[in-house]
């Protein structure tokens, strides 16, 4: 009788274990959060639009109008969006990797800047600087389409 219970005990034991295994979530990144998604669209069309500008005024030889003073302003509003949004990344749990992304960002919108200073006359200095940009942008994107999947 006791050799039964035991048997079955180790039979009950070995069916609830992988339930139990299959039951727990590791999450290694925090949930999807709206604001953050939002902010870092916004910045992709702030990015994308200042790119197009440049470029439209390579194409209709307007290379003055691509100087780096007329810009300022809108590399001020990006700096401030990248502030804001690192700010709200850090006050998240487990949005370390996306902070690390907006760091990322930041940089390489300093160094799009740098670059800007120099003069932007040449369309193909500012397709190589544009798909740097998209692929930095998708990349945030794409995280942030995958937690928004993850939390449906």
């Amino acid at each position: 009788m006791y050799l039964q219970l035991t048997k079955a005990r180790y039979w009950l034991l070995g069916l609830l274990t992988p339930i139990l295994f299959t039951a727990c979530h590791v999450v290694l990144i925090g949930a999807y959060d709206q604001n953050v998604d939002q902010s870092i669209q916004q910045i992709s069309t702030e990015v994308s639009t200042l790119l197009v500008k440049l470029e439209k005024n390579v194409d209709d030889n307007q290379p003055a109008e691509n100087k780096y003073e007329k810009f300022r302003d809108t590399y001020i509003n990006l700096y401030g969006q990248v502030e804001n949004l690192k700010i709200r990344t850090m006050a998240l749990p487990k949005y370390s990797k996306i902070t690390e992304m907006v760091v990322l960002l930041n940089k390489n919108i300093h160094d799009l800047e740098a670059l800007h200073k120099t003069g932007f006359t040449d369309k193909r200095l500012i397709e190589t600087t544009k798909t740097l940009m998209e692929t930095s942008l998708q990349a945030m994107l794409t995280a942030q389409n995958a937690l928004k999947r993850e939390s449906v």
